[in-house]
């Protein structure tokens, strides 16, 4: 697993995401699927297969992030003390290392004495808070970054330009084309139902990460009402 976040190889990340969430590792996973996305997707152009392969991970990577969330267990051995690495202190207080993002959310938000040389030193209540903001901001974040890679691709429709003259010249100006670049014979019913299932899955993936932002409604409204 490190050596592909090394490489930065997302094939083989998504593919260990996928092995590990059915063994039940969910920090193994998430961290997996952390790095898959950590820069938006490109979905210009490619297949519709190419693309739900890309976008069925995301939702994955956002219920596992819902779950984290939810769960609020910080014990010793527990799913985030595996993920975050802090360490337990006893009576009530636990040490973030440096160098990881919930240092930095932590130290960011504190104007209290708990920065040390070795990290930051706070209590159970300070340290779920932080977890929780974290999550949310990543979560927000990069389903803003997500739902763009989507806006891009015009609801994943086909380039009108060479359907209709079998070339794609789009106005100067709107280069490059953005539009799924199909034939005519590649129009099926096959394909009309891989978009439907993209779009739904696209939905789902927006309603899970509660990414209710004003230009989603207003796609939808102009697209689909």
């Amino acid at each position: 697993m490190f050596k592909a976040i090394r490489h930065a190889d997302r094939t083989r990340l998504r593919t260990l995401a996928k092995t590990f969430i059915r063994m039940g590792n969910d920090p193994a996973a998430l961290l997996c699927l952390d790095h898959v996305f950590l820069s938006p997707l490109k979905l210009q152009n490619l297949p519709l297969d190419e693309i739900q392969a890309s976008l069925s991970p995301y939702l994955d990577y956002i219920r596992l992030l819902n779950k984290f969330c939810i769960d609020k267990s910080l014990t010793e051995g527990s799913n985030h003390q595996r993920l975050f690495g802090f360490h337990p202190l006893g009576e009530n207080r636990c040490l973030v290392p440096k160098h990881s993002p919930l240092h930095a959310k932590l130290t960011n938000r504190s104007t209290s004495s708990g920065k040390s040389v070795d990290g930051y030193r706070c209590n159970y209540d300070e340290l779920s808070r932080g977890i929780v903001q974290l999550i949310s901001s990543r979560i927000y974040a990069r389903t803003e970054a997500q739902n763009d890679a989507c806006r891009d691709v015009h609801g994943f429709s086909p380039c009108l330009y060479l359907l209709v003259q079998n070339k794609c010249n789009p106005p100067e100006g709107k280069e490059p084309c953005t539009f799924q670049h199909v034939q005519t014979g590649q129009l099926t019913v096959g394909w009309y139902r891989a978009r439907i299932r993209l779009i739904l899955l696209q939905f789902q993936i927006l309603d899970s990460a509660c990414y209710y932002d004003w230009n989603v409604r207003k796609y939808v409204l102009a697209h689909f009402v």
